[in-house]
């Protein structure tokens, strides 16, 4: 009778801890409801008093009236604690309004956040910084603008962080950034209101933290989180695989389709760095393998720190001329070979820039007569990686007629210590190229080529590498 008397009350205990459970979990999902659903009622009805809507065709809310540049910094006491850490930031609602001299933005979050808004001079910019978000519907951005904004674009700057990114007319003010505290309660609208400024005003002007809680630094812009890196195994060389653009930033679009480069080439490098895995000849390291932001110094910083042997950049080009397809294949130079590189060039070095990114040192100047060799014998083995590209698309791809090879002063291919090329693989302003890049098959067929090339230059080096020391041994992996 005690033995039983023992098990009913042991029943009974695990009953209670298991309706505590689950209470507990019903608690957390009504909560996650709670703050995962904002009014769009009250959103609609805002509509007509902050103007227009962007071609984008999202609903969203505003508020009138100005507020004391003093007052921007301070979030309104009303603002609601934040939800678990898990729940997903998104973003519905976007709205813009207002003409050259005031502007207003706003848009709604599925709960608080933390936020810091600031603004750039070169080129003139407002920057929204925000933990991993997305938009509802999905969308990157829009060309059209009003009022002050000329452009807008969003995306996943890191795993950690997505960045609204606000092109302006002129240089501009922000006057008012805030949640507006005249929503229904369970609704959070961030507001932000832009009047023209001298560009002493826009070079002085201080950043806007707000939400439960911000990690921005005191430079005005959110520290980059650095991927953590690993020494290479021995004995194997490196290849970094470096998709370029990516997150805010979406690089060439198709003018027939809106394909954005940034997707493109996401899907050529992941394909590339498969293969080269496959073939156990490499450790293969992938500068980004997800739709997220990278600066060019942090490229750059990834190959240098993995003490990579070889560096190749994966591109996709546009033309105004329609009619021109065909890869093109750069390498590093302070002078570029021709217009067309220079161009090129500036519109790659400008990467930084159009997902906000402030660069908040520069990188050291190579100096010395050791470093000055060193870069010598870089471009060199560079040209060298080049030859084998160009010779392997002449016998599998194709190529721009004019000056297939060319040279430029590209910023992501400034280790000066990594042999580096970048391959612009076709153009998404030719139907014809835009066909083939968005092809799996053709993917493949592509990375094979790489890969055959990639291989034929590391036998190239180190044949010469065997003859050059005493007795042909092999020279180290890294130069």
């Amino acid at each position: 009778m005690n033995a039983a008397t023992e098990r009913r009350k042991s029943h009974g205990t695990r009953t209670k801890a298991r309706v505590a459970r689950l209470t507990a979990v019903a608690g957390a999902v009504l909560l996650a409801v709670v703050f995962g659903s904002p009014s769009r009622a009250d959103a609609a009805g805002d509509v007509d008093r902050i103007g227009d809507l962007l071609a984008t065709k999202l609903r969203g809310g505003t508020a009138t009236g100005s507020a004391d540049p003093a007052t921007k910094a301070s979030a309104p006491a009303s603002t609601p604690a934040a939800p678990p850490a898990a729940a997903a930031l998104r973003l519905s609602g976007w709205s813009i309004g207002g003409d050259e001299t005031r502007t207003v933005i706003s848009f709604d979050l599925s709960h608080p956040a933390p936020i810091r808004v600031f603004t750039t001079l070169t080129p003139t910019r407002v920057v929204v910084d925000l933990p991993p978000a997305r938009f509802d519907p999905p969308t990157g951005g829009g060309d059209g603008g009003r009022g002050l904004v000329a452009a807008w674009r969003f995306g996943a700057l890191s795993s950690t962080r997505s960045r609204l990114v606000l092109d302006t007319r002129t240089p501009v003010r922000v006057v008012r950034a805030e949640f507006d505290p005249a929503v229904p309660a369970g609704t959070v609208r961030l507001l932000i209101e832009l009047t023209g400024a001298s560009h002493e005003e826009m070079r002085q002007a201080a950043a806007v933290d707000l939400g439960p809680s911000s990690e921005a630094g005191p430079s005005g812009s959110v520290p980059d989180r650095r991927r953590d890196v690993a020494a290479p195994a021995p004995g194997r060389p490196v290849v970094v695989v470096d998709a370029g653009h990516g997150g805010g930033d979406a690089g060439t679009v198709s003018p027939a389709t809106g394909t954005p480069e940034k997707t493109v080439v996401l899907a050529m490098s992941k394909t590339l760095v498969r293969r080269l895995r496959e073939s156990g000849r490499y450790e293969v390291v992938a500068t980004r393998d997800e739709d997220v932001f990278l600066g060019l110094a942090e490229r750059v910083r990834i190959a240098r720190t993995h003490r990579a042997d070889l560096f190749l950049s994966i591109h996709a080009d546009a033309e105004y001329d329609h009619s021109v397809r065909g890869a093109t294949i750069y390498t590093l130079s302070e002078t570029a070979s021709d217009e067309k590189a220079a161009a090129l060039a500036a519109k790659e070095n400008q990467s930084d820039a159009l997902a906000g990114h402030v660069v908040e040192e520069a990188e050291p100047e190579v100096a010395g007569i050791l470093a000055d060799l060193t870069l010598r014998e870089t471009r060199h083995l560079s040209h060298a990686f080049a030859r084998d590209l160009l010779d392997e698309y002449r016998r599998h791809g194709r190529l721009v007629k004019s000056q297939p090879h060319r040279q430029a002063s590209l910023k992501v291919l400034r280790a000066h210590d990594v042999p580096s090329a970048l391959v612009e693989l076709g153009f998404l302003s030719n139907k014809e190229d835009e066909a083939l890049l968005t092809s799996p098959e053709w993917r493949e067929n592509t990375a094979r080529s790489l890969v055959t090339a990639i291989d034929r230059w590391f036998a190239g080096r180190d044949a010469l590498a065997r003859a050059a020391k005493p007795g042909g041994a092999r020279a180290p992996a890294s130069p």
